[in-house]
C-alpha cells in the first residue's frame, strides 16, 4: 500500500483535499530535501558550537571561573537555549501550518544565524563584567527559539516531499543533515585548538566559527529561496482546512499521539547531549584524555552517524518505523554502563568507540525514522505543530538540561559516572514505553489522519 501523504500520491475522498495533488517535478522535489536539510546544517553547526564552547570556553571567558561553578554556569547557559526551544518551536510552528512552510523556515534560519554570528562578537566578562553572561544568555535564547522550530519545520518539509516508500529515508536527510552541522563545527573547534596555543584559542580562536556562521547562512539561504511552497500545504491551503490556532487543535485532538511522541524524545534527545557534549567536558576535565583526541573521537561519531540515519530510514521503510525506533531504545538500556566504562579506561581509541556507539546506533536509529513517523500521525494542518510539540517540550525538559544534570551528578558522586549511566537508562526505558504507544505507521493511508483531523475548517 502506497502512502497518500500529498505529494505525488493517489488519493480519494480525502477531506484536506490533498487528492490528486500535482507533486511538482523531480527537481523540485530534490530542492526541497536539499533546501529543509542546508537549514538544518546551520541549526546543529550553532547547537554544537555553543555546547563545545560551554564544555571549554565559556566558563573562563563569560563566568570567570573554570571550575565547577564556572562548568555549572556555561551548561544552564546551554540548558537555557532548551528553554527557549518550545516557545520558539509553538510560535514559529503556528505560522509554518497556518502561513506556509517556506516563509517560516527562512525567518527561523535568519533567527539563528544572526544569533550564533553575535554570539562569536561579544565582549567577556574582563571587558563588560556580569553584562557578558546576561548577553550571552540573551543570544542564546534568541539562538534557541529559532532552532526550536527549524527541525520540526525540515522534518515536515522532506516528509511532505517524499513517496510513502521511502519517506522515513528521505525524512533522514535533515537528520543526517543534523551530523553533518556537528562534525563541521566539531572539526572546526578540533583545527583550531591543535593549530592555536590554549591562549590564543581562549582569546579570540573560538570566536572564528561562531562569527563564520554568517558565510554557512548565506549558503542555506541561496538553496532554501529556491524551494517552492509544499503541494500538501498549498492542497490544504486550497481545502480551506488550515487551522486558525494549529498548536491549540494538536492537543485538542492528538494528545493521545503527542504523549507517547513526547516519551520517544525523552529518551533520544539526553542522549545525543551526553555523547555530543558532556561526554567530552568529562573526558577531558574530570578524566585525563587529550581534548583534541576527544574532539576527533566526536568528529568520527558524527560522521559515522550520517550513513547510519539513512540506513535505518531504509531499514523502517522495509520492516516498520517501531522495530528500529525499539531497537535503538533497547540498545541504549543495555549501552548507557558500557560507555562509560569506556570512557573510565581513558584510551583514546575506547573513548571514541564509546562516542560513536552511543552516537551512530541511538541517534542514527532514531533521528530520521522518529520525523517519518510523526509526519504520518499529524494531518497536513497540523503536522509542524505535532512534530514540534513532541519534539521540543522534551527537548526543554530533559534534552538541554542533559549536560547539567550530568555534570552535578558526577560532582555528588565524587568523578564516578555511574548516576549518568543511569540517568540514561530510566530515561531509555521512558522511550520503549513511549515506542510501544504508539502505532506503526508503515502502511498507514494518510487519508486516514486526514479523515481523523475531521476536515474542520477554519
Amino acid at each position: 500500500m502506497e502512502f497518500q501523504d500529498g505529494p505525488g500520491e493517489r488519493s480519494t475522498g480525502d477531506p484536506a483535499g490533498l487528492a490528486g495533488v500535482d507533486p511538482g517535478s523531480p527537481e523540485q522535489r530534490r530542492r526541497a530535501v536539499v533546501g529543509s536539510s542546508v537549514g538544518t546544517v546551520i541549526e546543529w553547526y550553532d547547537f554544537t558550537l555553543y555546547g563545545l564552547a560551554a564544555a571549554l570556553v565559556f566558563a573562563p571567558s563569560f563566568f570567570g571561573d573554570s571550575g565547577l561553578a564556572g562548568t555549572l554556569g556555561a551548561f544552564a547557559t546551554f540548558a537555557v537555549g532548551f528553554g527557549a526551544r518550545p516557545i520558539g518551536g509553538l510560535l514559529f510552528a503556528h505560522a509554518g501550518d497556518r502561513l506556509g512552510r517556506k516563509g517560516t523556515l527562512l525567518v527561523t534560519l535568519l533567527t539563528m544565524g544572526l544569533s550564533s554570528t553575535l554570539i562569536g562578537l561579544l565582549p567577556t566578562a574582563d571587558s563588560i563584567g556580569l553584562w557578558a553572561p546576561v548577553l550571552l544568555i540573551v543570544l542564546r535564547i534568541a539562538q534557541g527559539a529559532g532552532a526550536g522550530a527549524e527541525f520540526a519545520g525540515a522534518m515536515t518539509m522532506a516528509s511532505e516531499s517524499a513517496h510513502g516508500r521511502n519517506r522515513a529515508f528521505t525524512a533522514g536527510f535533515p537528520g543526517a543533515a543534523v551530523y553533518v552541522g556537528m562534525a563541521l563545527a566539531t572539526t572546526t573547534f578540533a583545527v583550531l585548538t591543535a593549530v592555536l596555543s590554549e591562549e590564543a584559542f581562549l582569546s579570540w580562536g573560538w570566536r572564528v566559527p561562531f562569527v563564520a556562521s554568517a558565510l554557512i547562512v548565506v549558503w542555506a539561504l541561496y538553496f532554501r529561496l529556491r524551494v517552492q511552497e509544499t503541494p500538501a500545504f498549498r492542497a490544504a491551503e486550497g481545502a480551506g482546512v488550515v487551522q486558525r490556532a494549529p498548536v491549540v487543535e494538536a492537543v485538542r485532538s492528538h494528545w493521545r499521539v503527542l504523549l507517547p511522541g513526547m516519551a520517544l524524545f525523552v529518551f533520544a534527545l539526553p542522549w545525543v547531549y551526553v555523547v555530543q557534549t558532556f561526554s567530552v567536558s568529562y573526558t577531558t576535565k574530570t578524566l585525563t584524555v587529550e581534548p583534541s583526541h576527544a574532539l576527533i573521537g566526536l568528529i568520527v561519531a558524527e560522521v559515522l552517524t550520517i550513513p547510519a540515519t539513512l540506513v535505518a530510514g531504509r531499514i523502517a521503510d522495509r520492516v516498520g518505523r517501531k522495530p528500529v525506533l525499539t531497537a535503538s531504545a533497547l540498545f541504549g538500556v543495555v549501552f548507557a554502563f558500557p560507555m562509560f566504562a569506556l570512557y573510565r579506561t581513558e584510551d583514546s581509541f575506547l573513548v571514541a568507540v564509546g562516542l560513536v556507539l552511543g552516537l551512530a546506533v541511538v541517534q542514527g536509529g532514531t533521528i530520521g525514522v522518529s520525523a517519518a513517523m510523526l509526519a504520518e500521525l499529524f494531518p497536513t494542518s497540523l503536522r509542524w505543530s505535532g512534530i514540534a510539540i513532541s519534539r521540543e517540550i522534551p527537548a526543554a525538559l530533559v534534552g538541554g538540561t542533559a549536560p547539567l544534570v550530568a555534570t552535578w551528578f558526577v560532582s555528588v558522586s565524587g568523578g564516578a559516572p555511574w548516576l549518568v549511566a543511569g540517568y540514561l537508562v530510566v530515561l531509555s526505558v521512558v522511550g520503549v514505553v513511549g515506542i510501544r504507544a504508539l502505532p506503526e505507521t508503515l502502511d498507514r493511508d494518510v487519508r486516514v489522519v486526514e479523515r481523523e483531523a475531521g476536515g474542520v475548517r477554519s
